[in-house]
């Protein structure tokens, strides 16, 4: 609609009060700035255009959607429950009693093993524990197009891990250090291997890189070429 007024900002103001909106909610055209004239001669009033602004409908929830997402999120927790049930198989052949409790969150899925029997499921420097836990992601894998992660751990071993390897990379450090020549490590799977690169990733001094194949594969920590 067109309204007329002195100067463009009175036409709109009057258009907008006759139109019960306000300027967000429409479209403003001016058609004619207008002319003041001289003594009264060739006087021409502002002319502006408002136009409603058009409201795109609110697109409803697609139902389909969400079936297929619940479907996605029950063929996952099937998996994840097989899994159990495979992990439970393999305990119970070891001679191991335990329970086993799973934790999902939105990349990684932890099975807790609890068992009075630690020392046997978790091995020496968790060499059992990981190898399950390879069995594991396998297992996963093969079942389940989503990627998760799959940790294995018992008796907070994996915290106690960490801070331990968090230890020896700083003394692996020192001695590189202190003898001038590079450290390597014992073999050990890639999320362990990792955890010694982030504990010495901000120490200028040395450098650090693994070497070998999997499942040999080491960290090696040197003094830094100056």
């Amino acid at each position: 609609m067109k309204f007329l007024g002195k100067t463009t900002q009175i036409a709109i103001r009057s258009g907008l009060e006759k139109l019960h909106t306000t300027r967000e909610q429409v479209e403003i055209k001016v058609i004619s700035e207008g002319r003041r004239g001289f003594l009264g001669l060739g006087k021409k009033p502002a002319e502006v255009e408002l136009l409603p602004k058009a409201v795109l409908p609110k697109k409803e929830a697609r139902p389909q959607k969400n079936v297929e997402k619940q479907a996605r999120e029950s063929e996952l927790e099937d998996q994840l429950h097989k899994l159990g049930y495979y992990l439970a198989d393999i305990t119970q052949k070891m001679g191991i009693e335990t329970t086993i409790e799973v934790v999902v969150s939105k990349k990684v899925v932890t099975y807790i093993f609890e068992t009075k029997q630690e020392g046997i499921l978790i091995g020496r420097h968790g060499k059992t524990l990981n190898a399950l836990q390879l069995l594991a992601q396998d297992f996963l894998d093969r079942q389940s197009q989503k990627k998760l992660q799959v940790v294995l751990d018992a008796a907070d071993y994996r915290a106690r891990r960490k801070e331990t390897l968090r230890l020896l990379a700083q003394k692996v450090a020192t001695d590189a250090l202190y003898q001038q020549e590079k450290q390597q490590l014992d073999p050990m799977p890639a999320f362990e291997r990792k955890i010694i690169h982030a504990a010495l990733a901000q120490n200028s001094q040395v450098t650090t890189y693994s070497c070998g194949n999997e499942p040999r594969r080491a960290v090696v920590v040197e003094p830094a070429k100056r």
